[in-house]
């Protein structure tokens, strides 16, 4: 099974992340930043979840294992923000 993480900056040091499944909204809460948010969906223990579609206000960094999310979440937020800044330009 694949989720999407999408985030948006609300102010700065705050992030509002949801969690959906299609449609279907699963979960809600706030971030400190990108980072944080992509490092607790990594934790999630959900069977047969295999990662997530992660997405940053109108961008997405692509479809993430769960695996990567544990081992490199600011990477992983990194690369996010990097492609929202091109199409920010």
């Amino acid at each position: 099974m694949l989720l999407t993480l999408h985030i948006s900056k609300f102010e700065p040091g705050n992030y509002r992340v949801y969690v959906l499944d299609g449609r279907d909204e699963l979960d809600e809460w706030w971030a400190p930043n990108v980072g944080a948010a992509i490092r607790e969906c990594g934790y999630a223990e959900m069977p047969d979840l295999l990662g997530f579609h992660i997405w940053y206000e109108h961008v997405c960094v692509g479809t993430t294992a769960i695996s990567d999310m544990r081992n490199d979440p600011e990477g992983i937020a990194q690369r996010l923000m990097a492609l929202y800044a091109q199409f920010m330009s």
